[in-house]
């Protein structure tokens, strides 16, 4: 009888050996399958230009575009959402590349931003990025003299007024002009601070008579 106690014991050892070893084993099994490796999206944002210059007068030119691309990758192979935002200007396009346009916005430092999705339910993942544009005003225009032409009668007449005239083209642009006109002999009788001057010519037959004009207004000294 302790005999075959002792079997039976030797044996109830062996089934519980066995029983832990196959539990262990389950564990570990179980242990391998909800340690999975997960590999989050990556995600960069660029903008090209960096810098925008907007113009007074120019309106909504190409110079005020930016475009926006958004480079991401996703180690899981799936599709990938994306979503732009900014708080000037408007976003046009959608998916990893789209245009931002800056016309009308004052001078400074802008931020517009990307975030993008992939997977669904307990896989959903997440990224987010953001760019910086520098809006600057374009500098002042440098002064230009305008090109001025003087003309006057091709035959006097002797005790007659002399008519002098300026065309005036070209030069910095919305400037109010100003025409100061001297002349070498004679009175000026009409005209100053205009285009066209008249001068009194009497007393000087036989006499030449020069007109000068010095164009004002355009910051610089225009002669």
């Amino acid at each position: 009888m302790r005999h075959e106690r002792r079997i039976i014991g030797l044996f109830l050892l062996i089934a519980l050996v066995g029983l832990n070893l196959f539990a262990f084993q389950a564990f570990a099994q179980k242990a391998r399958k909800e340690t999975v490796a997960f590999a989050p999206p990556t995600l960069s944002l660029a903008a090209d230009p960096t810098v925008v210059t907007v113009c007074d007068g120019e309106g909504n030119m190409p110079a005020t575009l930016v475009h926006l691309n958004a480079i991401a990758t996703c180690p899981g192979g799936g599709p990938i959402g994306y979503g732009w935002s900014t708080s000037v200007g408007r976003i046009d396009g959608n998916g990893p590349t789209v245009t931002w346009d800056l016309s009308g916005v004052s001078p400074g430092y802008y931020k517009a931003f990307v975030d993008i999705e992939t997977g669904s339910g307990k896989g959903l993942c997440q990224a987010f990025s953001s760019t910086t544009v520098l809006v600057k005003k374009c500098p002042p225009s440098r002064p230009v003299c305008p090109n001025t032409v003087i003309s006057c009668p091709d035959n006097p007449v002797a005790g007659e007024p002399l008519d002098f005239s300026a065309t005036v083209t070209g030069g910095t642009p919305n400037v109010s002009a100003l025409y100061n006109w001297t002349v070498s002999a004679g009175t000026i009788i009409a005209g100053q601070g205009t285009n066209s001057i008249r001068v009194d010519t009497t007393g000087l037959a036989g006499q030449s008579v020069t007109a000068t004009l010095s164009m004002g207004g355009y910051h610089l000294d225009c002669p």
